[in-house]
């Protein structure tokens, strides 16, 4: 798929939006809560291409402008998301640049039993920090453009069963002719169950996903099993594990692969008047920018804590070990990434904070004897304003 049908197919789903908007409003009009938003950024990042050697540092300065809309009611819950980030470097003014970000979602109840639900989003931005933080390995920093869209069908089977089918299609383009375009169409069909205790919901999910490329075609079969269970009214458990075959089908010279493996969705989370958290495990293959196919685990953090009244700490994390999924005896490429986050916030108002933030972050590529690292410190200060108002 070219650029130009991602931007049609990116403009069909901000039509979308207006549309699905305009008509909600019209048939239901309560229950609207918009919220517009804006974030000012000041950042030094000292090694902005994040390289191993001839490391480049500047001041980089972000305007990040959103508009959040939410319509709730007893048969239709839906909303949308419209977010800019304009960013300006101080010395390196080619990289300036402008990300943007539109999301919908939707649910709408057609009777007591059945219900229907879509989901459309558009991504354009950069890929040095959303490579990081999709698969903790480091490319060519490049544009990029992504549709993501869906929907489903549900089906309330009894007061304890329900059973789901979704499907969902992703394509990502990018800039540079090297890199690999992909497209991946993947259907899920899932059957839930509420226990006689009332608190555990335990799901089934078999999953297929057809992957294509200019350089591959990949099949993948996934079967998960899926745990929920509220230990309290502020602990949780979601725990999804599963097995998964993968079949890749190369359109150069190199063997097909057959690979057999596991996939992961593991997260606790606590959330209290002064403290909340979060930490979780992700194990699932991904796509990188070279079209190689890379099978990720991630662990990660999140704890934010209020100290004294309107004063609050942060510490957010994550360690990833990526490896490619097809081995490859002439070629390997196994890499461990984390970055550690800690930052301190004061709330100037209920909507209003401002944030002082630190980052490392470090990949190490084990592949490579000499100078396998390459590291990056970043810190800035942020102003957050959010102007809700609901009718």
């Amino acid at each position: 798929m070219k650029t130009a049908t991602i931007k049609r197919l990116a403009g069909s789903c901000f039509i979308g939006v207006i549309g699905v908007f305009f008509f909600s409003t019209c048939a239901f009009a309560r229950d609207i809560t918009l919220t517009p938003s804006i974030r000012f950024k000041q950042e030094y990042n000292d090694n902005i291409l994040f390289t191993r050697t001839n490391e480049i540092d500047d001041y980089i300065s972000y305007i990040i402008p959103a508009l959040k809309i939410r319509q709730k009611t007893e048969v239709l819950d839906i909303s949308a998301l419209a977010e800019g980030n304009f960013f300006f470097y101080a010395d390196e003014s080619q990289l300036n640049d402008i990300n943007q970000r539109y999301r919908l979602d939707g649910r709408y109840k057609l009777t007591e039993r059945w219900s229907v639900k879509g989901r459309g989003f558009y991504l354009k931005d950069t890929t040095l920090n959303s490579q990081l933080r999709e698969t903790g390995t480091v490319g060519f920093r490049q544009r990029r453009e992504r549709v993501d869209a869906g929907g489903g069908l549900g089906y309330r089977m009894s007061e304890r069963s329900n059973m789901d089918f979704d499907y969902r299609y992703i394509q990502t383009n990018f800039q540079r002719p090297s890199s690999v375009d992909t497209e991946f169409h993947q259907t899920y069909l899932s059957y839930s169950r509420r226990l006689k205790n009332e608190r555990d919901v335990i799901s089934v999910i078999p999953e297929f996903t057809y992957g294509t490329s200019d350089a591959w075609d990949v099949y993948n079969y996934n079967f998960d099993v899926r745990w929920q269970h509220p230990f309290s009214e502020t602990l949780d458990l979601f725990f999804q594990v599963g097995a998964r075959g993968t079949q890749q089908k190369f359109k150069y010279d190199r063997d097909n692969s057959n690979t057999l493996g596991g996939v992961a969705d593991i997260r606790l989370r606590k959330r209290g008047e002064t403290t909340s958290g979060l930490i979780g495990f992700r194990q699932r293959l991904l796509p990188d920018s070279d079209g190689q196919i890379r099978n990720i685990s991630r662990l990660y953090c999140d704890v934010r804590r209020s100290v004294y009244q309107r004063l609050g700490i942060a510490l957010v994390g994550s360690v990833y070990y990526s490896q490619l999924e097809e081995k490859d005896p002439l070629f390997d490429d196994d890499r461990w990434y984390f970055e550690i986050t800690p930052s301190v916030f004061y709330r100037l108002a209920e909507n209003y904070r401002v944030s002082m933030v630190y980052s490392y972050s470090q990949e190490h590529d084990l592949n490579i004897d000499r100078n396998p690292r390459k590291d990056r410190q970043r810190v800035w200060i942020s102003l957050d304003m959010a102007f809700p108002k609901k009718w």
